[in-house]
C-alpha cells in the first residue's frame, strides 16, 4: 500500500490549528488506499479519524490514540447531467471547474473551506443553496462491514448542518459525492445580504460568476475565507449553528429565518440569528476571556467564529465557546449547537 506516512501534529492539519499528537497519521490519495487502511483498522482494533481540509473540526490536545487518515483522493467523472467527485477534491477548486463547465448553481457556496467529502456530512450551505439539494448520491464504505454503496439523499438524514454522517460518525466513510448538473450560466439571487452586496433585490437573476465574486469578497470581510494573511480566519468558520425555537421563544429583535419549505415546524417555529443571540448577550467580535495571555478569541469580523491568532490550545477554545453558548443561555433561555465537529474533547455543560 504505498501511503504516505506524516510526521505532523493535528494543529498542522486543521484550520483552527489546534490538536495534539497522533499515533500514527497517513495521507492517501486513491480510493483503494483508503479502503483498504479503513479495513485494516478495523481488524487490528485501531481508534480511526477521517480528515479532509480539518475545516470544521477541533481535535483535543491530547494524542489520538489511533489513526488519522488524510483524505486526497481525487478525480471527477463529468457526464451531461451529473458528475462524481472524489471526496479528497478541493471544494472550491470543484466549483471553479464547475463554472468553467456552465454549471454556475454551486457558486453562492464558494469560499467555504473543505474538500468535496465534507459537503454532505455538514450538509453545507449559504446564502439560500443547501448542497442536500444537489446530491445525487454519496459514495460510502461502511466502516463495520467494509460494504461500499450508494445511498440516497433520503437515506442520509440530511437536516440543517446535520446528516446521518455527522450524527453517526464511526459507521461511515465518504469515498466521493455524486452531484446533478444543470446547466446554469445565472443564478436567482434569495439571501437578502448577497442581494444588497449585488445591488439587485431578492429573485434577480445575475451571471454565476458575478455570484461568486460577491460570495468571496463577502465571506473574505467576515474572514470566512481562509486567508495566510488574515489571522481571523484560523477558525472553524461558525462554531454555532442558527437555533430553530418556537416562535413564542424568540427575542424581539432578534433576526428571523423561515425553516426550508416543508419542514413539519415552519408554521410554529422559526429560525434565529446565533451571531446576533451572542453579541446581544454580552460577547462581542473581538472578545477574549484573557487577553493578556490567550490568543483565542472571538473574530474581530463575525461573532459566529472563534479565532486562533497564535498558538492558542483546544482547551482556550473549548473554554471560550462555553462561556458563549452559557452567556446565551442565561440571557434568552436558548442553547445553541456547536456545528463543528469535536474531537475527543468537549463543552462544558450548561449551568441552569
Amino acid at each position: 500500500m504505498a501511503v504516505e506516512f506524516l510526521d505532523v501534529a493535528l494543529s498542522e492539519l486543521t484550520t483552527l490549528k489546534v490538536g495534539g499528537t497522533a499515533q500514527r497519521v497517513v495521507r492517501v490519495t486513491t480510493e483503494a488506499e483508503l479502503v483498504e487502511l479503513v479495513a485494516e483498522c478495523r481488524n487490528i482494533g485501531s481508534p480511526l479519524l477521517i480528515l479532509g481540509g480539518g475545516s470544521n473540526v477541533v481535535c483535543s490536545d491530547s494524542e489520538f490514540d489511533g489513526t488519522v487518515i488524510v483524505v486526497a483522493t481525487t478525480g471527477m467523472q463529468w457526464s451531461e447531467d451529473r458528475v462524481r467527485v472524489s471526496a479528497g477534491e478541493d471544494w472550491e477548486e470543484f466549483i471553479v471547474d464547475a463554472l468553467d463547465r456552465g454549471f454556475g448553481e454551486f457558486t453562492p457556496l464558494s469560499g467555504i473551506p473543505g474538500t468535496v467529502g465534507a459537503t454532505p456530512i455538514q450538509n453545507i450551505g449559504a446564502y439560500g443553496v443547501e448542497i442536500s439539494d444537489l446530491i445525487e448520491s454519496v459514495s460510502v464504505l461502511d466502516r463495520e462491514t467494509l460494504c461500499q454503496s450508494e445511498m440516497q439523499p433520503d437515506q442520509c438524514a440530511f437536516a440543517y448542518r446535520s446528516s446521518i454522517f455527522k450524527m453517526q460518525p464511526d459507521q461511515y466513510v465518504v469515498l466521493a459525492v455524486t452531484y446533478r448538473l444543470t446547466p446554469t450560466v445565472e443564478i436567482e439571487v434569495k439571501y437578502p445580504q448577497l442581494a444588497t452586496v449585488l445591488n439587485v433585490s431578492v429573485g434577480d437573476r445575475v451571471p454565476a460568476a458575478v455570484v461568486r465574486d460577491s460570495v468571496i469578497k463577502l465571506r473574505g470581510s467576515k474572514s470566512m475565507v481562509v486567508d495566510i494573511s488574515d489571522a481571523d480566519s484560523n477558525s472553524t468558520g461558525s462554531f454555532f449553528i442558527n437555533p430553530t425555537v418556537e416562535r413564542g421563544v424568540a427575542p424581539v429583535g432578534c433576526p428571523r429565518y423561515p425553516l426550508r419549505s416543508g419542514d413539519p415546524r415552519e408554521d410554529s417555529h422559526v429560525k434565529l440569528s446565533a451571531a446576533w443571540l451572542i453579541e446581544n448577550s454580552g460577547v462581542t467580535k473581538g472578545f477574549t476571556l484573557h487577553p493578556e495571555k490567550s490568543t483565542i478569541r472571538v473574530s474581530r469580523n463575525h461573532s459566529l467564529a472563534i479565532a486562533n491568532l497564535d498558538s492558542g490550545s483546544a482547551e482556550e477554545v473549548l473554554e471560550l465557546a462555553s462561556h458563549m453558548r452559557q452567556k446565551v443561555f442565561q440571557q434568552f433561555g436558548i442553547e445553541l449547537e456547536v456545528e463543528p465537529i469535536l474531537v475527543n474533547c468537549a463543552l462544558s455543560d450548561l449551568l441552569r
